[in-house]
């Protein structure tokens, strides 16, 4: 029997809610190895620091996962992300992250298989939910590695890993 539209939404659901989670988790494993000039660092001036890139990431997630999917007031000022004289400390950065995170985890958990196809104008663009979840978690996934990449460049052969092939298999790692 083929699975019905609402196990293959809930699938998918499930399936976005832990790439975001298991994203957090990296991110936190990288700033907890971190001195506070190190989450602000960049490698060139042209380039953005891990903190710029969680503030980046915020405010995405935020703009298409929660204000966007449920049409709320969306008040970003993407410029303000990428600033370089910023200086947020590593708790707030945490606390900003995680508060973001379970907004998009719980505005994505209460969707249904029609609410999915549903259309949303986001940042100028017109797209399904599933569109949104689809730009915004991979996009997510896709700065965590960076993060991760950022960490391990500063790091060199301190870096601790979090993950090898001997751990414990909690879902598939990102």
């Amino acid at each position: 029997m083929a699975p019905s539209a609402d196990e293959i939404a809930r699938e998918y659901i499930q399936e976005s809610i832990h790439l975001l989670q298991q994203s957090v988790h990296k991110i936190d494993h990288c700033l907890n190895q971190l001195e506070p000039d190190q989450i602000w660092w960049r490698p060139e001036p042209g380039l953005n620091s891990i903190g710029n890139l969680i503030l980046h990431l915020c405010g995405n997630l935020n703009q298409w996962a929660v204000c966007g999917i449920t049409r709320s007031t969306n008040a970003r000022q993407r410029e303000q992300e990428f600033r370089s004289d910023v200086r947020i400390s590593r708790d707030d950065l945490q606390t900003l992250l995680h508060r973001t995170v379970e907004q998009a985890c719980q505005t994505i958990q209460s969707l249904s298989a029609a609410a999915l196809l549903e259309n949303r104008e986001i940042q100028g663009f017109s797209v399904s939910v599933l569109g949104a979840i689809s730009h915004t978690v991979p996009h997510f996934v896709g700065h965590t590695h960076q993060i991760i990449y950022l960490t391990r460049l500063q790091k060199g052969e301190q870096y601790q890993f979090d993950w090898s092939p001997d751990s414990c298999q909690q879902g598939v790692p990102i």
